[in-house]
């Protein structure tokens, strides 16, 4: 049985062998046989092993906390798509909102949509199967890139029973942060089991829908449309809304749709929300920051002037936007700060200062059933 990078039993056997090399090296210390040139060697080899154990039991232990890599193929830069697979192409039939547009949305706007289509065995056509969660795989083109990105999508257990058969559920938009992947929201993050605690709480069952943001062989584009780059914006606008409508019964109009992301993903969901209010109506912005960080925005410096969220609020879009951050996280603490100075009517900001924390997934996550709560009191519920 292979074991997964981000898997309990890893991190448990480089633990162990963690605590076990440097007994072993103590015990063999005196034991090993040979000439002298042979026992020297032999010494030298259990004391690289131990300090080897060792440094990578800390390093899977970053790893499992803040969810860089999710599998030896993402660590080792492998992309991993079966040659069989369908990269689906949505084919939106409204125009694309996803180049800033920060206009007011009329009352009961519409998200993209595109054409519906068929589930196959149990499956929606294009998806594959995920795990035994209810949770589907999708690759979809990016405007810009040669490469797809990955849209996972998890559905609560209202979905599949009988008096929720012909109800639109509303979607809530998952944001990972850089670098990381959509994974890390089920496994360090355990959204779901996060937001099954939120609903035994009344809160709203949503279907979610993660994708990912970083485009492989791309720079760190910060969700954002660049020129000559891959168009990141309009595959996490345009391209996952019309895949949800047409795949999946979710509502279509704003007030059914919702971001919430961590790190860099906080910041692109407060962005995100303030600049497509004709598409989500709150956005939940978790240890984000208040503008575009990577170095490869010191090529754009007027983008990067434009994303900042002091900039995007003063257009004073109706939407809600709910800030968390750790008072021992500097930066995105920040950010919380800049977000209350800077909001206008009807632009809502809501923000909460834990008072410890680190910026870590851990922290995050037992902040989940919190947020769901908030949002399930500024979107629409399950309605038809």
């Amino acid at each position: 049985m292979s074991l997964e990078l981000t898997s309990g039993a890893f991190a448990t056997l480089v633990i162990g062998l963690a605590v076990v090399l440097p007994v072993a090296t103590v015990v063999a210390w005196g034991r090993v046989r040979g000439g002298a040139v042979l026992r020297t060697g032999q010494r030298w080899l259990l004391v690289v092993a131990a300090q080897a154990a060792g440094i990578l039991a800390v390093l899977v232990v970053i790893n499992n906390q803040f969810g860089l890599y999710s599998g030896w193929d993402d660590l080792l830069g492998r992309t991993v798509q079966d040659s069989s697979a369908v990269v689906l192409t949505p084919q939106v039939r409204t125009g694309d909102p996803s180049s800033g547009s920060s206009g007011r949305p009329s009352s009961g706007g519409r998200a993209p949509t595109a054409a519906p289509v068929p589930w196959v065995n149990g499956l929606p056509a294009g998806f594959s199967a995920y795990d035994g969660n209810r949770t589907f795989l999708a690759m979809v083109a990016v405007p810009g890139s040669p490469s797809p990105m990955r849209l996972y999508v998890s559905l609560p257990p209202q979905y599949d029973q009988a008096a929720y058969a012909h109800k639109q559920f509303p979607v809530v938009e998952l944001l990972h942060g850089y670098p990381g992947t959509p994974t890390t929201w089920f496994h360090a993050m355990d959204v779901r089991a996060r937001l099954q605690a939120a609903m035994g709480a009344g809160a709203t069952p949503f279907v979610l829908a993660v994708p990912q943001i970083s485009v492989p062989g791309a720079p760190d584009l910060e969700c954002t449309n660049l020129p000559q780059q891959p168009q990141v914006a309009t595959f996490l606008t345009t391209e996952v809304h019309a895949i949800l409508a047409s795949h999946f019964r979710v509502r279509t109009d704003r007030a059914g749709w919702g971001l919430m992301g961590y790190s860099e993903g906080g910041y692109c969901a407060a962005a995100l929300t303030l600049r497509h209010p004709e598409l989500y109506a709150a956005g939940v912005d978790i240890a984000g920051y208040g503008q575009p960080l990577s170095a490869f925005f010191d090529r754009y410096p007027a983008q990067r002037a434009a994303g900042r969220l002091s900039v995007l609020l003063r257009g004073a879009p109706p939407v809600a936007i709910y800030a968390s951050a750790s008072a021992q996280d500097p930066q995105s603490s920040g950010a919380l700060t800049a977000l209350t100075h800077d909001v206008r009517p009807p632009t809502t900001v809501t923000t909460r200062l834990y008072a410890q924390g680190g910026h870590n997934t851990s922290d995050w996550s037992a902040q989940l059933p919190s947020d769901f709560q908030w949002l399930s009191g500024h979107l629409g519920g399950v309605v038809g």
